[in-house]
């Protein structure tokens, strides 16, 4: 059920949402972005280069640092055309990111969610005072515009507005404030040892560690104690039934080895001590086990 206050605010956020619908193309979705003859949009890059055509062998006309608002003339495509200081060029859409996403793709970031909340109360800007223009039941199906904040930009049944995250549920069992499940934060914190060394018996992950010694202090950092042990790592948290089932921070176990699953078929693991920790791109490359997941 959806409960509409008709005030003003409504009326606007409708119309604005109407009038995109027009001129924004038909294929994916487009939220309410404002009907104006530019973009703003701010360089994330640590230099932009702004050149004279669309190619990187062209003159360069202005270096840009990171941070710098920039108005982007058109959007939608791998080169846009941007003004600065008076300056036109052109440079690449993905390094000026947009409320929404970045020049070349306005819906980025924009994810799929779920109310799950028994009542999502849809305020006209980011505060509990603030007018609500809509209420929605659980279960209801939003877009989230602004992902990973305490309150994201969302658009229901033809409205646009601002509501809290954590009351919004997403695909990977994580919230709109909060998009990365507990596993892949143990995968992004992983990472950060790649090509460090491998050690037989060892569990430091910056001075070596062996492949059931890294996934234990991996974990450990998030508060939960494995065994030192391959064999052991097993019987650990709850089996998962297929590798096609697997989510990022399972650890998937052979015989005599373990590593951790990051998703689209590949694992980060402490290898061997040629290799030392690294990421392969094949999970099945030897007999599996068992996979375990721990968080659930």
């Amino acid at each position: 059920m959806l409960n509409i206050i008709k005030r003003p605010i409504v009326r606007i956020f409708a119309a604005a949402f109407l009038l995109n619908a027009a001129i924004l193309p038909a294929t994916g979705f487009r939220p309410a972005i404002q009907a104006e003859a530019s973009t703003q949009a701010t360089v994330n890059a640590r230099k932009l280069h702004i050149r004279s055509s669309k190619s990187t062998k062209a003159k360069c006309i202005k270096v840009l640092r990171k941070g710098r608002n920039v108005e982007v003339l058109t959007t939608g495509k791998k080169w846009v055309k941007v003004k600065i200081g008076g300056k036109t060029g052109y440079t690449q859409g993905r390094y000026l990111s947009t409320e929404y996403g970045n020049a070349s793709c306005l819906d980025a970031n924009v994810i799929d969610g779920e109310v799950s909340s028994k009542k999502l109360k849809v305020h006209s800007s980011k505060n509990d005072a603030s007018t609500v223009v809509a209420t929605v039941d659980k279960g209801t199906k939003v877009k989230v515009l602004t992902p990973n904040k305490r309150w994201v930009k969302v658009y229901v049944h033809g409205i646009t507005g601002y509501a809290k995250g954590d009351q919004i549920g997403t695909d990977n069992g994580g919230t709109a404030s909060n998009t990365s499940t507990k596993g892949e934060e143990v995968v992004q914190y992983a990472l950060q040892f790649v090509g460090n060394p491998y050690r037989w018996g060892g569990t430091s992950l910056t001075g070596g560690a062996d492949c059931s010694g890294y996934i234990m202090s991996v974990y450990r950092r998030f508060g939960k104690s494995l065994p030192h042990s391959s064999r052991a790592m097993r019987g650990c948290g709850t089996r998962v039934s297929s590798l096609k089932s697997a989510k990022p921070g399972d650890i998937i176990c052979y015989n005599g080895h373990v590593s951790l699953y990051m998703g689209n078929n590949k694992i980060v693991h402490a290898s061997n001590p040629r290799d030392g920790i690294k990421i392969s791109t094949n999970a099945s490359y030897r007999p599996i086990v068992t996979i375990r997941r721990i968080f659930n």
